[in-house]
């Protein structure tokens, strides 16, 4: 079943967008399901593409070298995931999970692409709302540090947050 132009652009990553750009982009959407405790995205592989979760929830873990993954975030319908290899071909940072039967949607690069060249001004769109849910996790990201190096214990930290800090914000070359 093909997903409506309205509810298409009652998404975070396709508000914004004119009824004819949803319309060819509802037509390129591949919808897939999930059983719990499947796995959708791996760590490490590269799939371009973003997934936009329709209905169910999803765990992202990451390896950080301990025996278990860690658990960054669970998400739920609405939510999207991907977005960092969809815009840069690059593995996947994370991991993602079903943890209760899932529906998504999936829009490939190569869709995108194609959404470019026929409507340019929806492929912006596209990006600059990318840009905000990334913008917004990084805001989260920073607040969440600040907490932490601020806390009780901040001063085990600092030296830390000091090398991530410069990592993160020098070096840009891609």
């Amino acid at each position: 079943m093909n997903m409506l132009a309205s509810e298409l652009t009652s998404l975070q990553i396709f508000r914004g967008l004119d009824e004819q750009a949803a319309t060819a982009i509802c037509q390129s959407l591949k919808r897939i399901g999930y059983d719990a405790n499947e796995n959708i995205l791996s760590e490490g592989v590269g799939v371009q593409a973003l997934w936009i979760i329709l209905s169910g929830e999803c765990i992202v873990s990451r390896n950080c070298g301990e025996a278990e993954d860690r658990t960054l975030a669970v998400l739920r319908a609405g939510d999207v995931f991907g977005e960092m290899s969809f815009v840069r071909s690059a593995p996947h940072s994370a991991s993602i999970k079903s943890v209760t039967p899932v529906s998504v949607c999936c829009f490939h690069r190569e869709d995108f692409l194609q959404l470019a060249k026929d409507h340019p001004s929806a492929a912006y769109q596209i990006s600059l709302n990318i840009a905000a849910v990334l913008s917004e996790r990084l805001r989260r990201m920073d607040a969440w540090v600040c907490d932490m190096v601020e806390s009780p214990n901040g001063h085990d930290y600092r030296d830390e947050w000091q090398s991530f800090r410069s990592a993160v914000y020098t070096n840009w070359a891609f």
